[in-house]
């Protein structure tokens, strides 16, 4: 009997031992969802704080841009210590724009590669700020500024003025917005050339390429064609590199003039410069390429009357059919003739029993139609002007262009 009672007392005990564990349970239960529960709201604190802080950098972001187009909007006074402030005062909020959007695009994980693409929007400046595309900060004002001090530097030490150069031929290359500033930059043509000197302009050659290269890139805009056009250095200078400086410089400086060319008063502005004969001789001896850009500055020259006379004078009918016989940039050459063709005194060329011949030959025997067509206007007009004369009566031209 006591057996069964210390056995029913150990049951009991044992029961309630149980009994006590499982509340226990259910206690870390308990304590463990309260564990997620708060884990959670953590997560969803830590969130929200992201989400308000990314807000707060997007408000901060557009304030500092709001701020850039305030400084840059404002007109300055002529007080030169006016102007400076200014200046420092873009300098200073364009750099923490910069670090902004870079410290955004860190914080948003960014690997090496991703970084190394961003790298590649970046535009560094002569003063060691980096710039950012226009996918990043689309504002023509901006823009200006940015042309502007380097424009600037350009009037510094040499070391200035080659990072300067550099900067202004990639920003006119890429961004339109850049090559409209010169259009509105009080002065912008002259101090861009300013480095350059008429009797030393190959001096420093990677300069010299930068800043041709830049007129190049800023004719793309019709609003610089007159400005350049009608400065009283841009086509001397532009000469001057045509003969001398690396070979890039060179086709970029006739094809300089070719862009110009394509407005009528500079057609006019052009031929009274001294640029023709250098023209004519980048047709003599120059590389294909140049004399590719050299054949389209002349053909385009030559639609006004008085540039057509001068080449004639200067033997280009002559040039040119030495090189059309050598087999270089036949097209392109044919198409110089068939515009120098409605000229008289070509045309007396043009008509000699042996070049009219083969002019004939060339006609027949080409498989290019661009070769056929010039060569049939050459003696289409050949045939037209050359008139047999009677008694002391001249040859007229019909001046047709």
């Amino acid at each position: 009997m006591a057996e069964k009672g210390d056995s029913s007392a150990t049951g009991a005990e044992t029961t309630s031992m149980a009994e006590k564990e499982t509340p226990s349970m259910t206690e870390k239960q308990a304590s463990s969802a309260t564990g997620e529960e708060t884990s959670s709201m953590a997560e969803k604190e830590t969130s929200s704080m992201a989400a308000e802080r990314k807000s707060s950098a997007v408000g901060e972001e557009t304030d500092l841009e709001k701020a850039v187009e305030r400084v840059v909007t404002t007109t300055p006074e002529d007080d030169a210590t006016y102007k400076i402030d200014i200046m420092n005062e873009s300098r200073r909020l364009l750099s923490l724009l910069k670090e902004m959007k870079l410290n955004q695009t860190v914080g948003l994980g960014r690997g090496d590669g991703d970084r190394a693409f961003l790298d590649e929007q970046l535009v560094i400046l002569g003063s060691g700020q980096n710039w950012l595309n226009d996918r990043n900060l689309k504002c023509a004002m901006v823009d200006r500024v940015l042309v502007e001090l380097l424009l600037e530097k350009l009037s510094s030490s040499l070391p200035d003025q080659n990072e300067a150069a550099k900067d202004l031929q990639m920003l006119t290359k890429a961004k339109p917005s850049c090559r409209e500033a010169f259009s509105k930059l009080n002065g912008a043509i002259s101090r861009l050339l300013s480095p350059l000197s008429l009797t030393k302009v190959e001096s420093n050659p990677e300069l010299q390429e930068d800043l041709i290269t830049t007129v190049l890139n800023i004719l793309t805009d019709d609003r610089n064609k007159n400005l350049v056009g009608e400065h009283p250095r841009a086509i001397p200078l532009l000469t001057e590199s045509m003969k001398y400086g690396t070979d890039e410089t060179r086709r970029n400086a006739i094809a300089a003039l070719v862009s110009l060319s394509a407005l009528d008063l500079n057609k006019f502005i052009i031929g009274s410069s001294g640029a023709l004969a250098p023209l004519l001789e980048v047709i003599c001896v120059g590389h294909p390429l140049a004399i590719k850009e050299a054949a389209s500055a002349i053909r385009s020259l030559c639609k006004v009357y008085e540039n057509q006379d001068k080449f004639t004078k200067l033997g280009a009918v002559k040039i040119i059919l030495q090189k059309i016989k050598e087999g270089i940039l036949v097209d392109e050459l044919l198409g110089v003739l068939a515009v120098l063709s409605t000229h008289n005194d070509a045309v007396e060329e043009l008509g000699d029993p042996d070049t009219f011949q083969y002019l004939i030959d060339i006609k027949r025997n080409t498989a290019s139609e661009i070769a056929k067509k010039n060569c049939i206007e050459i003696l289409f007009n050949v045939s037209m002007l050359e008139k047999p004369s009677f008694g002391n009566e001249k040859k007229k031209s019909r001046r047709v262009v």
